[in-house]
């Protein structure tokens, strides 16, 4: 999952998109890796969907301000990690966003309107979720 976090991080850094075969290879990693440890679990599946689909309404509510490929991320999480683990990373990953946004507009006087991608704080919630609960403090 990380890995198709970091390959969509960078195609939407360089081209503000998220290619849709790497979504789809990594669901199917995933559900793979889900049946080979038995650990899929309905609810978690029903809750990405739900996510997903939620997002997807925003993407299109907001004319493509929130794109469909970071609907697609927030699928991937939440099959990948859980229901509640993708909240965290939902949350985590806005509130990086937010900040970002205000340290572009206020010190790099970008335009209010500046549009950035949305991968890069979706992979370091990842990595600050993984790290959280696999290192040990």
């Amino acid at each position: 999952m990380g890995t198709g976090l970091v390959i969509c991080t960078i195609t939407d850094l360089k081209y503000k998109e998220i290619y849709l075969p790497v979504i789809i290879a990594d669901i199917l990693l995933l559900l793979c890796f889900h049946i080979w440890q038995g650990s899929i679990s309905p609810a978690d599946i029903a809750g990405a969907v739900i996510i997903c689909v939620l997002f997807m309404v925003s993407s299109v509510a907001s004319r493509g301000q929130l794109g469909l490929g970071d609907a697609l991320l927030f699928a991937i999480t939440g099959f990948g990690l859980g229901f509640m683990a993708n909240i965290f990373i939902i949350m985590f990953s806005f509130i990086l966003a937010f900040f970002a946004a205000v340290f572009l507009v206020v010190v790099k006087h970008k335009p209010r309107n500046y549009c950035m991608p949305l991968a890069p704080f979706v992979l370091s919630s990842f990595i600050f979720y993984v790290a959280g609960v696999y290192l040990p403090l």
